[in-house]
């Protein structure tokens, strides 16, 4: 009777939670519209953002205003409607670039959103009349130029009602014209920069989420590439075109382009990708630490950090393109460096003066390319070299053990457990290098070399172990061979008593 009384009341807080939950659903969904909402309004015209813009050389000096992104147009306005499109049904009978084209489309975002021919170029997909589906008097504007083009995707892609069943950002329009090229274009009217359909296609657009498309994470680099790695493109403008090779050999590019982790960075988790410009030099241990986190914290308890402007970055020491695996060869050259005061103070001033383009030689990022034989820090960074070496070897040598304790036969669980707890202070170790502070260092990997330790002596222990083992199995075997070989005796004095007797 109880349970039945339970049972009702349950149903009963059932049916009244439904409604309750949607309601609260409702309101959720209203206040992050609002929220996201760059005005109270869609239809108001987005304004860019007001930072200072970035140019292609990591510079400490003032940078000028952005410049405002022109108004946002209106989207296209045509006849028809979104199950109308002549424009497929003529252009799929045109001939094979245009059936070409018009599958394309088919098997696109838009093409599946029911976003038409119409809302791109304009014109009345109501009509099969090529004079009327293709007059100006009806919106028609043909194939549409760059700058057109930039505005007619910014249309749609501002409109949060169009953007709010795909779930998409309406931020782009205003991240572009914050970004080096859209800068270019609103600025100088230069046609040549990265517009909308130069990365997500024109037709064959795909969700960024698609592995084939051209702007999934792998991809990325090469699609940079396509322009950055065009030396007739970059003349203009100066820029470099050996950034997507250098990438290639890199820690970065080796993991996504080759292990194909895409939580590897591509050139857009550093630049940006609407918004896409070159990180001025204070801004790059931020940019490093949003993988980095735990290093960017423990960066900012440095020496280096305390420096401020002028202090040495992330790219002082592992470089921008090609950041390669860290190691001991970091700390110091092997031969004395050719290095004097002017490599890293202004010869008039004295002041501290460090310049990305120092560093770009990778034989240069060393600690005595700036503290010298000489001084005191000096002395330090022997230090903190030796200490992590010392916790390396004791590392290696437990792991070392580990293995030969194994390929005995040996279960050596225990003992890899001991030495993941040893691999773990040694990576702490390694990260302690960026506060710059000796005895941090060395607390670590004290600790490394006392879990190694522990480690070593277990496998050796395993070995020894095994050594006894087999001590024992030898002479247990011996024994047995010795009664075989007594019963043997035996046997054969018997067969020759035996016939004697009988």
């Amino acid at each position: 009777m109880a349970r039945s009384r339970t049972e009702r009341a349950f149903r009963a807080l059932l049916v009244l939670a439904v409604p309750v939950g949607a309601m609260l659903l409702i309101l959720a969904g209203s206040t992050v519209a609002q929220e996201s909402s760059p005005s109270a309004s869609p239809s108001t015209t987005p304004t860019a953002p007001s930072p200072t813009l970035s140019v292609p050389q990591a510079t400490t000096e003032p940078l000028p205003s952005l410049v405002p992104a022109p108004p946002l147009p209106t989207p296209l306005i045509h006849p028809g409607d979104r199950q109308s499109n002549s424009c497929f049904d003529c252009h799929t009978a045109v001939n094979p670039t245009q059936q070409t084209v018009s599958a394309q489309w088919q098997d696109s975002v838009h093409g599946r959103a029911a976003i038409g021919c119409a809302d791109c170029h304009g014109g009345d997909p109501t009509s099969d009349q090529i004079t009327v589906a293709m007059s100006p008097s009806n919106g028609y504007i043909g194939t549409p130029g760059r700058a057109v083009t930039v505005g007619i995707c910014g249309a749609c892609h501002s409109d949060i009602e169009r953007m709010r069943a795909s779930n998409l950002p309406t931020d782009q329009y205003a991240k572009y014209f914050a970004s080096v090229h859209g800068q270019r274009l609103a600025a100088a009217g230069d046609t040549q920069v990265a517009i909308c359909t130069d990365c997500h296609g024109v037709h064959d657009i795909k969700p960024v989420s698609d592995p084939t498309s051209s702007a999934y994470q792998t991809n990325v680099p090469a699609l940079c590439a396509s322009c950055h790695a065009d030396a007739d493109k970059m003349a203009p403008y100066g820029i470099p075109t050996d950034q997507y090779e250098i990438y290639q050999q890199s820690v970065h590019g080796e993991a996504l382009l080759v292990q194909r982790d895409i939580r590897a960075p591509s050139c857009a988790s550093c630049h940006g990708s609407h918004d896409a410009k070159p990180p001025l030099s204070t801004e790059v241990v931020e940019v490093c630490g949003n993988c980095h986190r735990a290093t960017q914290t423990l960066y900012e308890q440095s020496r280096h950090a305390q420096l401020g402007r002028v202090a040495p970055k992330c790219w002082t020491c592992h470089g921008t393109h090609d950041v390669s695996q860290p190691g001991q060869r970091l700390f110091l050259h092997a031969d004395n460096a050719p290095y004097d005061c002017s490599t890293c103070h202004d010869p008039a001033t004295q002041q501290l003066r460090l310049d990305i383009t120092q560093f770009e030689n990778e034989a240069d990022r060393r600690c005595d390319t700036c503290h010298h034989p000489n001084s005191t820090i000096y002395a330090q960074v022997q230090g903190i070299a030796t200490t992590l070496a010392d916790a390396q070897t004791a590392y290696s040598g437990a792991e070392t053990r580990i293995g030969e304790a194994a390929s005995l036969g040996m279960i050596v669980g225990d003992a890899q457990v001991a030495l993941s707890e040893a691999k773990t202070s040694l990576i702490q170790a390694q990260a302690a290098v960026h506060t710059t502070k000796l005895t941090v260092v060395t607390e670590h990997t004290k600790d490394t070399i006392d879990k190694a330790d522990i480690a070593n002596g277990i496998a050796q222990g395993k070995i020894d172990e095994s050594t006894s083992r087999r001590a024992a199995m030898v002479i247990v075997v011996a024994l047995i061979l010795v009664n075989c070989l007594i019963f043997f005796w035996i046997k054969r004095r018997l067969d020759r008593e035996l016939p004697a007797e009988g």
